[in-house]
């Protein structure tokens, strides 16, 4: 996985500098290019550092990298949709989900995703 497009496209869509970025993250203007250009990967370390610098998390960066930016905004035919339109335990869960840690969000994301899995096969293999 390629981070270094993530973080030049979210350095040039917040209008920062290479300079002004890497200064912000403590990092050699050059080091920074050489990441965002794909031919160095950060360390974690770093990497916090530069979320930070750009404003963003380092999950987040790493679902835009693997292409499950979270963060995408919806399709605009559901641009409309509002809190009417779901049921008593949707939004309850919405608001639990975001109640949780970051780490635990992941988690309680990963489990709707394997029932979510379990549920289609059992569908399919039923008679």
């Amino acid at each position: 996985m390629n981070i270094g497009p993530v973080l030049y496209a979210l350095r040039r869509e917040k209008g920062l500098t290479l300079e002004a970025t890497a200064f912000e993250a403590g990092v050699d203007p050059g080091n920074l290019s050489r990441i965002e250009k794909g031919t160095r990967q950060p360390s974690i370390r770093l990497l916090e550092r530069l979320a930070e610098a750009l404003g963003t998390r380092v999950s987040s960066i790493f679902a835009s990298a693997e292409g499950d930016d979270a963060t995408a905004k919806p399709p605009k035919e559901l641009s409309d949709i509002t809190d009417a339109n779901f049921s008593s335990e949707a939004l309850e869960v919405r608001q639990r989900f975001r109640d949780l840690s970051p780490t635990n969000q992941r988690i309680a994301l990963e489990l709707i995703r394997t029932l979510s899995r379990i549920e289609k096969n059992s569908l399919v293999h039923s008679p």
